[in-house]
């Protein structure tokens, strides 16, 4: 018998992956004290890609690198969602809050850059993370222990 995993499985994994990834990135960002290693936002230092001599911009644009990648992994499981599992919602419904979470993150990341790391927002930042972070694992074991679609057959 041969095990073989859908393009939602395969997609809601690397999305918990990646998230889990962050979330590691964003401590190592807040350990290290780089939180202001870019400056401003979305770019950093005014550039797309950043002279990285100093280690504090190395640090946190690699953080915003890796936010930048699991965004588009949590749009695109988020997508393969609705369009292979529609009539199963729970799993529609948790990626999708997955998917509001890591904008709501985004948003709240900015700002922190922005308002120089007021404590509220970092706050803020740590628990939508932590939110974010809970929906990805569900989108995640949803797409495995949930019954799969039935194949679909177009007849001509």
């Amino acid at each position: 018998m041969r095990f073989a995993w859908t393009r939602l499985q395969v997609l809601a994994v690397a999305s918990m992956v990646g998230a889990f990834a962050l979330v590691i990135a964003g401590g190592f960002v807040t350990q290290t004290g780089s939180g202001l290693g870019c400056p401003d936002w979305p770019l950093c230092h005014g550039q797309l890609v950043p002279d990285f001599s100093d280690p504090s911009t190395a640090i946190e644009w690699t953080h915003r690198t890796v936010a930048a990648i699991v965004g588009v992994l949590v749009l695109t499981t988020a997508v393969f969602a609705w369009r292979d599992r529609r009539d199963e919602r729970r799993i529609v419904y948790a990626a999708m809050i997955a998917l509001v979470f890591v904008v709501i993150q985004a948003v709240i990341g900015g700002a922190t850059v922005l308002l120089e790391l007021n404590p509220i927002l970092v706050v803020a930042h740590l628990a939508v993370a932590s939110m974010f972070f809970a929906f990805a694992v569900a989108t995640a074991i949803l797409a495995f222990l949930l019954p799969k679609p039935a194949p679909r057959y177009d007849v001509a």
